[in-house]
């Protein structure tokens, strides 16, 4: 089973400057097959796959204009080439939008290696291609006897800091997936007020991270436009910003981390809904609070433990009436809007709390055995 480990490392000056022109060189290589794959389909109408790329790279290396391509691991360039492939292959499969050209301003600093990794946890230490061994930050570590190491990507984010991910297959056998029973299931409808509300009645708060630390967000914003460009004071404002950036990017992710697991440890089937969050995003009015919440984010984590526990997720159409359905006898209440948090059925006279009735009609869509069939990943039986 594959799993992956992010560290901080704390590389030399001089290892920096080693790291920013591998940095520099995979994000020109990109630019260069971009351009070419570009020309060959606008003048010619044909597809340039990877393997021409990577030929025509190995010519490019031995001209004398660009053997400064040399000093960077030949599989850094290689596998900037196969980000473009693939996400040329998302364009034209996942209709996911076409390729851009990276720039150095805007573009993230990353470099993907594969050969020649190795790890030292005796003395936290990472040996990186053309960098030798980088100190590691402690951290939590696998088995290195009883592990395959992948491709190790090291980046470096917005505020000068480096991080490196690597990939590594455990060998450890998948588990099977546990069987669907209704006492060991919950539906969950995700919200904005309360993040996660359970079929059971339980209701996660949404602690919005963003929107607290909005004030001070803006004031740092508003400091670092008053800044000139090039001076001290502006690069010090920069790593400011950027600083609280992502201290609330780590406190969301922290918290969707915690709340996944917890999920994934008390329930075998976890039951969603399958929201087009893309559309939800063009209302401007909750477009914000939408962003904030990382919903797609949430629902990959669940994704990938429910995979390791052997657990199920199972989702329900995006167009079922989950809020507008009562739990009790089935009526729709068509005329129902988003302002109405609650509401009284006119034929059994329940009272609804509109997220927990979602929740609880969620679960018994998706537990319906003509929904199951639908499961890409079917489970053993229904009991």
């Amino acid at each position: 089973m594959k799993r992956a480990y992010k560290y901080k490392i704390k590389p030399t000056v001089k290892q920096q400057h080693q790291l920013l022109q591998a940095f520099g060189c995979a994000r020109f290589i990109y630019n260069w097959g971009l351009d070419i794959k570009t020309k060959v389909w606008t003048n010619e109408h044909k597809s340039i796959s990877y393997f021409e790329l990577a030929k025509e790279l190995t010519q490019l290396k031995q001209t004398e204009e660009y053997k400064w391509l040399k000093d960077v691991p030949n599989e850094c360039l290689q596998q900037s080439l196969r980000c473009l492939d693939n996400a040329y292959t998302q364009f034209f499969k996942a209709k996911k939008g076409f390729p851009k050209f990276k720039s150095k301003k805007h573009s993230k600093d990353t470099a993907k290696y594969l050969a020649a990794v190795h790890f030292d946890f005796d003395n936290w230490k990472v040996k990186v291609p053309k960098c030798g061994w980088v100190k590691l930050c402690k951290n939590k570590t696998f088995d290195l006897s009883n592990s395959k190491i992948g491709t190790l990507t090291v980046n470096r984010d917005k505020c000068g800091d480096y991080w490196c991910t690597i990939v590594v297959e455990d060998n450890t056998p998948q588990k099977s997936k546990t069987k669907i029973s209704e006492e060991t299931s919950v539906g969950i409808d995700l919200g904005i007020k309360d993040y996660a509300i359970l079929s059971d009645g339980t209701k996660y708060s949404n602690p919005k991270y963003y929107e607290n630390n909005r004030l001070k967000l803006k004031v740092l914003q508003q400091k670092f436009a008053r800044t000139q460009k090039g001076s001290n004071r502006h690069q010090v404002m920069r790593l400011k910003v950027a600083r609280q950036y992502r201290k609330i990017t780590n406190s969301r992710i922290d918290f969707l981390h915690k709340l996944s697991t917890d999920l994934i440890r008390k329930y075998d089937t976890i039951c969603l809904e399958n929201l087009n969050v893309e559309g939800m995003m063009k209302n401007h009015n909750l477009a914000m609070a939408i962003q904030s919440a990382s919903w797609g984010e949430f629902v990959r984590q669940l994704k990938y433990k429910a995979e390791w526990e052997g657990k199920n997720i199972v989702f329900i159409g995006r167009f079922e009436p989950s809020s507008k359905t009562c739990s009790k006898c089935g009526y729709v209440k068509c005329d129902l809007k988003l302002s109405d948090r609650e509401w009284v059925c006119p034929i059994c006279g329940e009272h609804h709390d509109r997220d927990v009735n979602a929740a609880v009609n969620i679960k018994r869509f998706a537990l319906n055995p003509q929904a199951l069939v639908a499961i890409e990943d079917k489970a053993n039986e229904v009991e």
